[in-house]
């Protein structure tokens, strides 16, 4: 019978552990005494001897086989294997433990959708019950030593009212096989509802689903309990840890003796009859290993194995009495004397008065804030431009990876629906190239926070003062019809050396490049409305052709305007 010792560590301020340290039944002591008495007389005979019965020569030999056999315990990892091993027993005890069926739910289920308080209605219920019952011993008297012994023939189960005459004879009428046949009354179970539902005694088709679910879950818990029984731990894991812990065991008798003149890692000057802390290391050691002897089968008659005679008892009990008097019981529907109530007040004895405490609200639950922060409001958010991720965001329509890095971000964002002039500074670079600045904000270097928002190009222009040495280009980009409008390809700006060039080459006959040259004539052409769009003077140096800026489906370009052009 499972020792339970609940009730004696309910409160630790009564040194509940302390108490339990003298309890004999189910104790270490009760398991481990024989092996304990063992050690102490085969030490105590030992040191006996080498005190007083043993010559000069004979100590000296036992001498030597005591410091090889102390320095042999300390190579032992006694502690990692019984740890892990235990571990591991301890696991597969508790599951096992869960696998054991409970007819509960199955119970409650049957009595819901079985209906009929006749003697035939409670027949059907009681029938289904006793079924998975049966079903349950049958597995326990394969694997449980208490319960073969309770029903040690299957004459003994049927006179203990689980099976009748005529299913015995069924049973014994079965050919004979190899294998448990613990699930046959499970097939009677499935028979006798197949029958209950045509007889109308299950009018829903969802109960039969629901009590099947209930049946299938209590059959699957006893090949479990089959399985459990049927694979163990292996043996030579067990093997292991018995050898080691029995090898601690004896090397122990003789490793701690005290003998004179040594230099072992335990030997103390004072001369130690009995040797109290290998005792205690015993106790230790041998200690776990009998809790996984006890553990490793819970089916057997130790102290802590399951009490299944109990379980088979109480199943029975607990379920007959749901399907058949419970059943046909109806108690009379009455308000409950907290019916009228809307501030429930529970009483409590005074012996629990002291456990009534508050509840718990929550840990901020009292935390006050101060009034003038109780406004509600929508922050705006601010976002800081970063220098290092400005170009990474999203492609700049004058953003050149491989030819150098832009210093200055763009200004003006383009207008999705309708086209605008937008102008931009030429700005030269050492190898007579030159590069166009972006359009928009204080370039990379400008740390100041920004909003989304157009920019005020053409004022910005009014403003600007007209430079020959800085010209400024005139840029047209008109709608685009399609979803990605406003997004542009890169583009740069090539010298008048980098124009001659490419124009020798294709009047040479070379086939110029898709991306490197357009089919307008850029030059010297003009467009009044475009220059009147911009009202602002413009210059393009001659030579100087956007050849890298090909728009998709989109028309943009770029006129050259006189230098003595002003409006």
């Amino acid at each position: 019978m499972t020792v339970s010792y609940q009730s004696k560590v309910s409160s630790s301020s009564s040194a509940g552990f302390t108490k339990l340290l003298f309890l004999w039944r189910g104790s270490l002591y009760q398991v481990l005494y024989r092996e304990l008495l063992l050690f102490m007389v085969a030490f105590i005979i030992i040191s006996t001897l080498y005190r007083n019965a043993f010559t000069v020569s004979q100590k000296e030999i036992f001498e030597k086989v005591v410091r090889y056999c102390d320095a042999f315990i300390t190579q032992l990892p006694l502690s990692f294997i019984l740890g892990f091993y235990v571990t591991y027993v301890a696991k597969r005890w508790w599951n096992q433990y869960l696998a054991i069926p409970w007819p509960d739910r199955a119970m409650h289920v049957i009595t819901m959708y079985v209906e009929g308080n006749d003697d035939y209605g409670c027949m059907i219920r009681r029938s289904l019950m006793r079924y998975l019952i049966l079903t349950l011993i049958l597995v326990l008297r394969s694997i449980s030593s208490p319960v073969k012994k309770r029903f040690p023939t299957l004459e003994h189960v049927a006179e203990s009212g689980y099976m009748t005459a005529d299913e015995i004879e069924v049973f014994y009428s079965l050919p004979k096989v190899e294998f448990n046949t613990y699930w046959v009354p499970c097939t009677w179970f499935i028979t006798l509802l197949k029958e209950a539902r045509k007889s109308k005694r299950i009018e829903d088709s969802e109960g039969v689903k629901l009590i099947m679910q209930e049946f299938i879950d209590f059959r699957t818990k006893c090949g479990y309990l089959w399985s459990y029984d049927w694979i163990s731990i292996p043996l030579a894991y067990t093997q292991v840890v018995t050898i080691a812990t029995y090898s601690f065991f004896i090397t122990a008798i003789v490793g701690r003796q005290y003998v004179e003149g040594s230099n072992k890692m335990l030997q103390t000057e004072l001369d130690v009859y009995i040797p109290v802390f290998t005792i205690v290391q015993i106790l230790f050691f041998m200690g776990l290993l009998k809790v996984a002897e006890q553990l490793i089968n819970p089916f057997g008659d130790d102290e802590e194995d399951f009490e299944l005679n109990f379980l088979i008892d109480r199943h029975t009990k607990a379920s007959f009495l749901a399907v058949d008097y419970l059943a046909k019981i109806k108690l009379p529907l009455v308000k409950d004397i907290y019916f009228n109530e809307l501030e429930v007040s529970i009483p409590y004895t005074s012996a629990s008065a002291p456990f009534k405490k508050k509840s718990h609200r929550g840990s901020v639950h009292h935390m006050p804030v101060p009034e003038d922060q109780h406004m509600m409001f929508l922050p705006e958010i601010i976002e800081e431009a970063d220098p290092d991720q400005s170009k990474s965001r999203r492609p700049s329509m004058c953003s050149n990876k491989n030819e150098g890095k832009i210093n200055s971000n763009c200004k003006d964002k383009v207008n999705d629906s309708f086209g605008i002039m937008q102008v931009v500074q030429q700005r030269s670079s050492s190898n007579g190239c030159g590069e166009v600045g972006g359009f928009g904000g204080g370039g990379p270097n400008s740390n100041a926070p920004t909003k989304r928002g157009g920019g005020g190009g053409f004022k910005q222009l009014a403003q600007r003062k007209s430079d020959a040495a800085q010209p400024v280009v005139l840029v047209s980009m008109t709608r685009r019809p399609s979803c990605n409008s406003g997004q542009w390809k890169p583009f740069k700006w090539k010298s008048s050396d980098c124009g001659e060039q490419r124009r020798a080459s294709v009047g040479a006959g070379s086939r110029p490049e898709r991306h490197q040259q357009t089919n307008v004539d850029l030059q010297k052409r003009v467009r009044p409305e475009t220059v009147m769009a911009a009202a602002v003077p413009a210059i393009v140096p001659e030579g100087h052709v956007n050849t890298a800026f090909v728009p998709d489906r989109l028309q943009r370009d770029v006129w050259s305007v006189p230098a003595d052009l002003s409006l």
